[in-house]
Order: C-alpha cells, then structure tokens, then sequence
C-alpha cells in the first residue's frame, strides 16, 4: 500500500466517539442501536427505516440465504443479527474495533453471530466470504489527510482485502456519508444556489458566500476535531476509482433525503435527552455533538453531502 502500516482511525478516537460518547448515543439510537442512517418510506418510525436499510444491505450483497457474511464496521451488531435471523444467513462476523460495541453485542449471544474486536486490516478469515457489507465505515479508513491519491490509496487497499476474502463474483454492498462531485472543498465553500437543480452555472462569488463559507469550514472542523476525529467523508468518484480492476458498480443510489430524516430524528432524541446525556459525558460533549448533527442536517439540506449507497461486484 506504500504507507502499508497506516490502518485507519486510531483505536483513541474510536473509543473518544464510540465507547466515551456513545454513553449518550444509546439514549436515542432506537433498540437495535443502530448507528448509520436509515432507509426510509411514509409513515416509518426510526426502528423500521433502520430495519428497511438493513434487510436493503443484506439483499443487495446477495447475502440472503448465504453461509458466509462479513460486516466491516458492524457497530453494535445489529446487522449481523438481523442476517441471520431474518435473512437465513448461517453464519455473519462482524468487526468493529470499539470494545463496548463488541461487549454489548456478546452479552446478547446471538446464535450463527461472532463479533469481532479487530481492525478490517488484521483481519484473517477463516473461510471465504459469500458477500461482504460495509455501512459507514469508509469514512473511517483515510484519515485526516487532504491528498486525493492518498484516500483512494488507502480506500484501494480495503477493496484489495475484500477482493481477496471474497468467493468468485461475490458482492459488496457499502454505505457511505459523501459529498458531491465538487469534493470536500468545493462542498464546503461554494454557496447553497450552486447545489440546487439548476444551480451548476456562473456564480461571481460576493462578500455573502464567503463569510458562508468560512462559517462552513469552521463548523466542518469543530465537528470533524470533537465527535468525529481522524474521519474523512468521501466521494464517489474515489471510491470508484479506488475499487477499479477489482470491482464492478452494478447498482447505486444517492439519498440525502434518507440522511436528513435519520439526522432530524437523531437530533431531536439528542435534545430531548440532553440533561442525561450531561450526567453520562458532560454538558460540552453533548453540545459538541448537537452542533454535530446540525452541521450535517444543514449540509445534506444544502445538497452539500449526501448518503451514497453503492453495490459492487467481485470481477
């Protein structure tokens, strides 16, 4: 890989946002814990737009019914859970390198479940995989560093793993948080009419759509240095660049309107459990991670970021 001994977010800023702060995220999580957003159809509640994301994952890996499943970056395990006992999976290991995830998810002791705490790049299976899932876990795999040729590098070298763990035309399905095509800077700096249907022409930039983006920039990095350190939000066009040779998209699809929903909900049962979230992580950390969420709220309505979920197939 060149950089061969780089492995992704470092075990610190996974236990600072996954096993510190998520004291306060399993307040409003839902049951099942899931942490990645959503699915969702009229009339849905969290809980079943989360369930309708999973099953989406398991059917579009081409899991269903198969011996073998891989999520990297399972969380608390619930779509490991759900493979096998909705989808007929027989057997589904998740990895996830926060240990009160893995915790809670072997204190439910799942039947055809193992979940693992170990990083993707350890990892050493003991089989082929059928199919492999990955829901927001690419954001994790790149750093902080602004060198495109360094993302797709280090995104190239998971799909090399996965290629190799895969059995002849097996699939990954992954889920990502991305921005547009403008990549993360134009994202962040270009004014909100440019991401409109539409809005792609001329635009002379005024005094306006600079203090907007440096109000963007600023609050970008407050939310990239407190909730989600050593994170960096892709594109697509890295992911597929990076995958070349060794896959094949044969399905997408881009849903900001999946995010904004899961993002108002998540927020609202933030704020409705602020004072407990203050008990369990202190009052800064819980507005840390308000002023998180309507970062992100604001970019996805903008059409800044996006929800990109992409299928791709083992060539």
């Amino acid at each position: 890989m060149g950089r061969a001994t780089y492995k992704g977010t470092s075990t610190k800023a996974i236990l600072h946002h996954y096993d510190y702060l998520g004291d306060f995220y399993r307040l409003f999580l839902g049951p099942e814990l899931v942490y990645s957003h959503a699915m969702w159809e009229d009339g849905d509640t969290l809980e079943t737009a989360q369930m309708r994301k999973l099953d989406h994952h398991v059917q579009a890996a081409g899991a269903v019914g198969a011996e073998r499943l891989l999520d990297v970056g399972c969380g608390y395990g619930a779509l490991v859970h759900r493979a096998v006992q909705r989808h007929g999976v027989r057997h589904a290991v998740g990895l996830t390198i926060s240990p009160a995830q893995a915790a809670w998810a072997a204190k439910q002791q799942w039947p055809g479940c193992e979940v693992r705490t170990e990083n993707w790049f350890d990892h050493r299976p003991d089989g082929p995989y059928d199919a492999i899932i990955a829901i927001e876990a690419v954001e994790h795999f790149a750093g902080e560093t602004l060198w495109r040729a360094r993302r797709v590098s280090r995104y190239r070298e998971f799909f090399r793993r996965c290629h190799g763990w895969l059995r002849p035309a097996g699939r990954l399905s992954v889920q990502a948080n991305a921005w547009t095509r403008y990549g993360w800077l134009g994202s962040m700096m270009l004014p909100a009419e440019r991401f409109a249907p539409g809005g792609a022409g001329p635009h002379r930039l005024g005094l306006r759509d600079l203090a907007g983006a440096w109000a963007n920039a600023r609050d970008g990095l407050r939310a990239s240095r407190t909730v989600f350190p050593e994170c960096f939000v892709p594109t697509r066009s890295e992911l597929t660049e990076a995958a070349q040779g060794l896959f094949r998209v044969i399905a997408e699809r881009d849903d900001p309107q999946d995010g904004v929903r899961t993002t108002e909900s998540w927020l609202a049962g933030a704020e409705a459990n602020r004072e407990r979230g203050a008990e369990l992580i202190g009052r800064r950390a819980v507005e840390d991670i308000l002023n998180q969420q309507r970062t992100t709220l604001r970019f996805l309505r903008e059409g800044r970021a996006t929800i990109l979920r992409l299928v791709f197939e083992k060539v």
